[in-house]
């Protein structure tokens, strides 16, 4: 059974109607209608909304004393004030000014030099760290400087890097980029420098898709970057083609996929399986309030495909691997939908991890916009005085056993740090690389290839590219999702 997510009626609020004449593109004060939509929008869907006070329904006993609220805050301000234990509990919501842009990156369109990257502290106890290039977008800035995997980075327009000043410097338009090299163990600067624009790039999450012949089996490996559903369809052909090929093994590498839509990761779960059509994926459980809600997503044999615009423009018969085992590669930024494909799959067939602690979140999201009709889920009849949305957390996640994923992260089967191996990066998608050679090994009962120089074992990592996005490490609903019961 299923039902449209506008049908619930909406509660009415005590405080209809009390909107500021304030522009409400004027950031220099604070605007009133903005904040009534922010105020109103998580005290229906905020999940923690009975952990916080501001947000209580009786929080407020007259008109006057709900708007001088309203007014004391910026919009940003206030959003974050009304977090639970905002930066622990809840270090993921978030909000942006202009929607636009937040519908632009969940199709996976960003402004960006077109790599991506880790961030390595140079050693321990040191604030300095240094940048790693862990794959190149074609036909992007980043490749047309010839820059590639393994490539590293110290400094930016001449400014050595550190965990204070990472944000600003990598956060601008162009860059000059100092670049590094590790030799027996070490960190050096180099006098090359690279400049780059950044530009606006539509990625293709499915970066690498391939099969891998060794000791009579045939390994699918499958580098998928992101659940993103103007993909879906691609992602469904992938599969497709390992299954044509005629795969005894599967590799599913997630480690530098921090995550998206639900739905589609519950689609993905129905390509590496088949056998479970019908039983429960995952269960997403809302606040008390919406409780309505709580619903289930299960394995599927028929899938829903959008275009770049978020918009369904068809379906598509899934295809089945019917794998009984898979294994997954995992680093420290596989998050949200890629920590719930592994959980949720779990109960059904073995998942074997190889590679790091994940990053832990279980919960997710939906878009929410000044439209009251819509109980905030859509732009149709939004307020045309303003652009805000906000992306608050408003469910969590388990499995069909009711587990949910660590919270602190997956712990991997078997441990490979991929920055031991900096001083000379394998590329990926070969046996040589350091997580898919663990893989490779486990299937195949062999050893590794061993690296042929001393590993670089004297820093830590600090963050992903990607955790610098807004939708970096997002789980999250489409703007027309259906709730399933």
């Amino acid at each position: 059974m299923t039902k449209k997510i506008f049908l619930i009626p909406m509660i009415s609020i005590l405080f209809a109607g009390l909107i500021s004449c304030n522009n409400d593109d004027d950031h220099s004060t604070p605007s009133a209608s903005v904040n009534d939509f922010i105020w109103k929008a998580m005290n229906y869907w905020y999940y923690w909304q009975t952990d916080v006070p501001n947000l209580g329904d009786q929080r407020f006993q007259s008109d006057t004393e709900y708007l001088n609220f309203l007014n004391s805050k910026q919009p940003d301000d206030l959003f974050y004030s009304l977090l639970f234990d905002y930066g622990n509990t809840d270090r993921f919501s978030w909000i942006v000014s202009d929607y636009h842009e937040l519908q632009n990156q969940l199709s996976n369109q960003k402004y960006s030099f077109g790599m991506k990257y880790g961030l390595v502290y140079v050693s321990q106890g040191s604030n300095q760290i240094f940048g790693y290039v862990q794959y190149v977008l074609p036909g992007t800035p980043a490749s047309d400087a010839g820059l590639k995997r393994g490539d590293i980075f110290t400094r930016i327009d001449g400014v050595q890097l550190n965990d204070s000043n990472y944000t600003e410097l990598l956060g601008a338009h162009s860059a000059t980029f100092g670049m590094g090299y590790i030799q027996n163990g070490q960190l050096f600067d180099s006098t090359l420098q690279v400049f780059l624009n950044k530009v606006n790039v539509l990625e293709n999450p499915i970066f690498i898709n391939t099969v891998i012949e060794k000791d009579g089996h045939k390994i699918g490996y499958l580098m998928y970057n992101a659940f993103r559903s103007n993909f879906n369809v691609e992602l469904n052909n992938s599969i497709g083609q390992l299954k044509a090929q005629g795969i005894t093994d599967l590799v599913i590498d997630l480690r530098y996929n921090g995550g998206g839509s639900v739905q589609t990761c519950a689609y993905f779960g129905s390509m590496i399986t088949g056998q479970f059509e019908g039983l429960d994926f995952t269960r997403l459980t809302f606040n008390s309030k919406r409780f309505d809600y709580n619903s289930i997503f299960k394995f599927e044999d028929q899938g829903t495909s959008y275009d770049n615009d978020m918009n369904q423009n068809g379906t598509f018969g899934i295809n089945h691997l019917n794998s009984n085992k898979v294994y997954v590669l995992t680093l420290s930024g596989t998050a949200s939908a890629s920590e719930m494909l592994i959980n949720s799959l779990r109960p059904y067939i073995q998942v074997t991890t190889i590679g790091r602690k994940t990053y832990g979140k279980t919960v997710g999201s939906i878009t929410l916009y000044d439209s009251p009709s819509s109980h905030y889920t859509s732009t149709d009849g939004i307020n045309p005085n303003h652009t805000w949305a906000i992306q608050p957390i408003v469910f969590d996640s388990k499995n069909s056993q009711n587990q949910a994923s660590p919270v602190m992260g997956i712990s991997p089967d078997t441990d490979v740090s991929e920055i031991a191996y900096l001083e000379n990066l394998p590329p990926l998608g070969t046996e040589f690389d350091p997580l898919l050679g663990a893989a490779i090994s486990k299937i195949t009962g062999g050893g590794r290839p061993a690296p042929a120089f001393e590993l670089f074992n004297t820093g830590k990592m600090f963050k992903n590219s990607f955790e610098l996005e807004r939708f970096g490490t997002e789980m999250y609903l489409e703007k027309d999702f259906e709730l399933k019961q």
